[in-house]
């Protein structure tokens, strides 16, 4: 079965920057990941971010880097992700919103090396 993640923000109650952090199986083959941004209600302003360090840590530590293809900072529209190359964690980016977003990360079952 396939690893499906969601979180769900809601103005008032959510930080705005780095969100949950989705830790992926970067050893499986083929690597691929669905990732989702649901604006449910109101208005965002948001990107994805992704690492490649080891997740075993601090997640304040990782090296995130901004997707400036698909969802780069500043997507104000619900939108869909694919990530073919092999990252270890993702996180969505809130950089301002009003009601509520959904961020889905899902990740088929592959062959682990």
């Amino acid at each position: 079965m396939a690893v499906i993640q969601r979180y769900v923000y809601t103005a008032g109650t959510t930080v705005l920057g780095g969100q949950d952090v989705v830790n992926l199986d970067y050893i499986k083959l083929p690597f691929q990941v669905s990732v989702v941004v649901d604006i449910v209600s109101g208005v965002a302003n948001y990107g994805i971010e992704f690492t490649i360090d080891d997740v075993s840590g601090d997640p304040a530590t990782f090296r995130w880097i901004a997707d400036t293809v698909s969802l780069p900072n500043g997507q104000t529209a619900s939108g869909i992700f694919l990530v073919n190359s092999p990252v270890t964690a993702l996180r969505l980016n809130l950089q301002s919103f009003t009601g509520e977003v959904r961020f889905t990360v899902i990740q088929p079952i592959g062959t682990t090396i």
